[in-house]
């Protein structure tokens, strides 16, 4: 019993989120259920939508992908207390950079390919250097000011594929990129692409940038404590730069997936948001880039199974944005939670995690 519990409270954090997202799930069945609709079956159809075939499977996994590079974006700042809320914003930026570079130039795909990402990436990391400028040397909030610039890299997008590359449709967007410049179609008949791979790489890059690399400790060091840091000779304001640096870095390549891998061209407000759930899939997966996997895949689940959901049930497609900020909720009241957690497994109100642990 002593072994369980030592278990349960050393990895009380994992736990705390498990039960975080599930009473998220059990909120919305409560009102599903007073709204008159039959929770099991609703659920049964999103699940269905979700991982039912391997159409829905393939195309969970392709939502999969965008916002679990991103969500490491995030988790990157974050671990050097850099908090970029602008990745909607330099995603923006990488998809249309990709997206012109596709189409602009005729090269080999050995080349073309990798240069279209490079491309993508380059966009978002130096669009992130102003507020990492703003946040180092001018001590401006880097909430405020990512938020804000959002928005230039939104209304610049908007107005390039308005006037300067449009192509006639419902839809501005920009001429659909060389074929030497996509992905892969892993799965024939589905939007499951090669991008996946890039993603996997991306998350296997951040562990080993943040866990094995003195730059990685250092990086980490300045987010836990910033003047200790400094005292220990560590340069505080280089590391922030590249952090900062470095997630609007990954939040363009997420970008620039999307487009090589879905789109093939830039289409004007593709994104549903991926830049801002990032930031939730980051908090679930407890900012830890494997974590990051699991909760990637739940919220790419939502995005797609709730459409069966929707369609089935009658159910409004806007629960999803019900869903998200329930979990979003949950995760805030996570100390809350973890308190409960502790009593329930401890037996005691008022004990510190190392004496419990002992």
């Amino acid at each position: 019993m002593d072994k369980t519990r030592k278990f349960l409270l050393k990895r009380q954090a994992v736990f705390t989120s498990i039960l975080a997202v599930i009473l998220a799930f059990l909120v919305v069945g409560v009102l599903l259920l007073f709204s008159g609709r039959n929770p099991v079956e609703a659920f049964g159809y999103f699940i269905r939508g979700a991982f039912g075939d391997l159409f829905n499977f393939s195309n969970t996994m392709s939502r999969v992908v965008p916002l679990l590079i991103a969500a490491i974006a995030f988790i990157i700042g974050a671990k050097s207390s850099v908090f970029n809320v602008g990745i909607e914003g330099q995603l923006l930026l990488g998809a249309l950079a990709s997206a012109v570079v596709g189409w602009a130039f005729k090269l080999p795909k050995a080349i073309h390919l990798p240069l279209t990402l490079l491309a993508g990436t380059l966009a978002g990391g130096l669009y992130a250097l102003i507020p990492a400028w703003l946040k180092v040397y001018r001590k401006v909030n880097e909430i405020l000011s990512t938020i804000m610039l959002n928005y230039p890299a939104f209304f610049f997008n908007h107005y390039v594929v308005l006037n300067v590359t449009p192509l006639e449709g419902v839809i501005p967007a920009t001429p659909f990129i060389q074929e030497t410049a996509k992905f892969s179609t892993l799965i024939a008949g589905t939007r499951l692409h090669a991008g996946v791979i890039v993603a996997g790489l991306v998350v296997v890059f951040a562990y080993f940038l943040l866990q094995k690399t003195s730059l990685g400790y250092e990086m980490r060091a300045v987010g836990l404590n910033r003047e200790a840091a400094r005292f220990h000779g560590i340069p505080v304001e280089k590391r922030m730069m590249f952090s900062f640096f470095l997630s609007g870095c990954l939040a363009g390549l997420a970008g620039a997936v999307e487009m090589a891998g879905v789109h093939y061209r830039y289409l004007d407000q593709f994104s549903p948001g991926y830049g801002y759930d990032s930031i939730t899939v980051a908090m679930v997966g407890l900012l830890n880039p494997f974590g990051a996997i699991f909760s990637a895949t739940l919220f790419g689940a939502l995005k797609t199974g709730i459409l069966d959901m929707a369609v089935y049930t009658e159910i409004p497609r806007q629960l999803v944005t019900l869903i998200n900020g329930i979990v979003v909720l949950f995760i805030s009241a996570k100390s809350v939670i973890q308190d409960k957690f502790r009593q329930i497994v401890t037996g005691k109100k008022q004990i510190s995690l190392q004496e419990e642990i002992e």
